[in-house]
């Protein structure tokens, strides 16, 4: 049973649930998951709202990874199943366009270049490839990695691909030729990767709950924080370059200056791991999402949630905003993508309170 287990799920995915050890009692098998202490949760009521306009579905596993274009035209969704799904997003139906069968293994994020020609997608296969966008053809593979790949980005100009690694390293590529520019260690299994939008820095979570801040042009190494007490799950810069959030497995989401490097908000609500997070397109409104299957929306200025997003039935990977519109996109375990719009539907209104998970 153990070793059924363990080749059922990777490290990657049994680190992911939280699992720290599979034990055998009297012939039966348990996975054991750490205590959770008590969070508390802010008591301002808030109205818990619904508006899923469009259910897509297609992919056979988990999706972990979405990404939308710059023009808000297309989505890309890809998957524990190998595949790449290009979706139309201009009429708001998500329209399946094609499907690419681009990895050997799960595909665990996706980024697209800011012309909007070029999308990336990183894979526990170790490999980063670029693809073009409008026909789905592959441009190159990046392989270089010698651990999955868990997080890739383009620098803003979109000359470079940045990708974070189980391998305790940061790569960074140039998109034309596909050569390393550059390799960054880190002393821990890098899980996110955020590049502000002026592109001089880069942000890097890992493991150990720390995050590290680097001079994108030089690899110079500003500073290292201690932000978290769990891994790092994601990270996110406001559009204004200004803010940048970190969600964790500890369940907090933490409200960062770019230029001071200081701590400016803690926030709780999810009563499990955070998985992602991302600012809308005024920066005034972010999104979380993780294992407890919520997306909840909050006003960055008070800290507080506006709107808790239910629907979901399996754990909550990827949050993303479509530019400029009042649209958000979701991708989750339970197989769909889920395209919510605004305003939306008030259902109840109810008052948070503490809770508490073991």
């Amino acid at each position: 049973m153990i070793m059924i287990l363990q080749s059922m799920f990777s490290k990657k995915v049994l680190a992911g649930l939280g699992i720290t050890s599979i034990v055998s009692i009297m012939g039966l098998t348990w996975a054991k998951f750490p205590l959770q202490s008590k969070i508390s949760v802010s008591s301002v009521q808030h109205t818990l709202r619904t508006n899923i306009s469009v259910t897509l579905k297609g992919h056979t596993a988990w999706i972990y990874a979405i990404a939308i274009s710059p023009d808000g035209k297309i989505l890309a969704s890809g998957s524990y199943d190998g595949t790449i799904k290009i979706w139309n997003l201009q009429a708001g139906t998500g329209k399946l366009l094609f499907t690419i069968a681009a990895h050997a293994d799960t595909i665990k994020s996706l980024a697209i270049s800011s012309d909007g020609t070029t999308l990336a997608s990183g894979s526990w296969d170790n490999q980063i490839k670029l693809w073009n966008l409008k026909t789905g053809k592959i441009i190159r593979t990046l392989s270089g990695h010698s651990d999955d790949v868990e997080s890739v980005t383009f620098s803003p100009d979109g000359k470079t691909v940045i990708s974070g690694s189980w391998d305790k390293t940061i790569a960074l590529w140039n998109v034309e030729t596909g050569k390393v520019i550059r390799i960054l260690n880190q002393k821990d299994f890098v899980r996110a990767i955020a590049v502000s939008p002026d592109g001089q820095l880069l942000i890097s979570g890992t493991e150990n709950g720390k995050i590290t801040i680097w001079e994108l042009s030089t690899g110079k190494l500003k500073t290292t924080l201690n932000s978290h007490n769990k891994y790092v799950s994601a990270i996110a810069f406001s559009p204004n370059g200004k803010t940048f959030a970190s969600v964790s497995q500890d369940r907090t989401i933490k409200l960062w200056s770019t230029q001071t490097e200081t701590l400016q908000q803690t926030l709780t609500g999810h009563n499990s791991a955070i998985l992602s997070v991302a600012f809308n397109t005024d920066g005034q409104t972010l999104a979380t999402s993780g294992y407890d299957r919520n997306i909840r929306l909050w006003n960055v200025q008070t800290g507080q949630i506006s709107n808790t997003l239910t629907g979901h039935e399996k754990a909550v990977w990827s949050v993303v905003f479509r530019p400029k519109t009042k649209m958000l996109v979701s991708a989750s375990a339970d197989e769909t993508v889920r395209i919510w719009q605004f305003p939306l539907v008030q259902e109840s209104r109810h008052k948070a309170e503490s809770r508490k998970s073991f």
